[in-house]
């Protein structure tokens, strides 16, 4: 395996509050990107359509890296590593207990008022919470997928990694990781057919999915305190799976609108709740079939 190291020295030049971005480098399959806190390899598949990377984003903590494979999607990637209070959500990862119980309690996580409103306004169709694991860490992931405007659907993850660094300061790995595809004859740039027309979309997802399973099995967390993350029963010798998200529900809601009343009434797409609420309030009403 070929790894190249490459030293972001040229990715800002400060002069008081500006700044200039370097330009886009292109890299080979199984470059070694790096920043002072962790590091990955790039995947080795669509060789002839190479990741970009313009350096180490937000003072040194964010990897940044994408790619365009034509007729197929567009890949973006985000890395970033940064400290957590202690009484953030993602702290129940770091206690034994809480920990052990995570899996379930995540996956069975109601949504929010906030998140059903937000939902709704981006249009968004698919919602999944399940368990991850990375770099030896368990971790949560969040994925959500939406028909956005002019031909062109995406899916987007979000998974986070809490661990003890070696200064006894809680940290967390959170990785923001999205494809787009195209549909309704729309081209993404270099590509001659809309990516839905050559390929299925489950297709593109595992695709993606293993070009992940790649990143996530390379990851090295450089500053983490490995002897305390073992002796608290915090390490784990699981790998990314890529049938997680298949076995998780799907929380999202499909919703109609009920002109006389002028409010939405809505169902849960795989869980059995059901909710309302006017048109003009932020608040549901929900009943949980599933809980009666």
């Amino acid at each position: 395996m070929r790894n190249i190291f490459i030293i972001f020295l040229i990715g800002f030049i400060f002069t008081g509050c500006v700044f200039r971005q370097s330009p886009y480098i292109k890299m080979e399959p199984y470059t070694k990107i790096t920043s002072p806190y962790v590091h990955i390899i790039t995947p080795g598949s669509y060789h002839q359509f190479p990741f970009e990377t313009s350096g180490i984003h937000d003072n040194k903590t964010t990897i940044y890296f994408h790619r365009t494979i034509p007729n197929m999607m567009k890949q973006d990637i985000n890395i970033r590593v940064w400290d957590l209070t202690k009484d953030s959500f993602e702290n129940r990862l770091l206690d034994k207990e809480l920990n052990d119980e995570f899996e379930e309690y995540f996956s069975n996580l109601p949504l929010t008022e906030w998140r059903m409103n937000n939902n709704m306004e981006r249009g968004i169709n698919y919602y999944k919470n399940y368990v991850d694991f990375i770099g030896g860490l368990k971790c949560g992931t969040n994925v959500e997928s939406q028909n956005i405007a002019d031909g062109i659907g995406s899916k987007k993850y979000w998974t986070f990694c809490p661990y003890y660094d070696k200064q006894g300061n809680l940290k967390l790995v959170g990785v923001d990781y999205r494809f787009y595809y195209t549909f309704d004859r729309t081209k993404f740039e270099g590509g001659d057919d809309p990516s839905l027309v050559r390929h299925r979309l489950q297709e593109i997802q595992l695709q993606f999915k293993k070009d992940m399973k790649e990143i996530f099995d390379s990851i090295e967390i450089y500053d983490m305190d490995r002897d305390r993350m073992q002796k608290e029963g915090l390490l784990y010798d699981e790998k990314y799976s890529l049938d997680k998200e298949s076995k998780a529900k799907d929380k999202s809601m499909k919703c109609t609108f009920i002109k006389e009343s002028d409010s939405w009434a809505c169902v849960g797409r795989e869980t059995d709740i059901e909710c309302t609420k006017k048109r003009v309030e932020r608040k549901w009403e929900c009943t949980d079939k599933e809980r009666e």
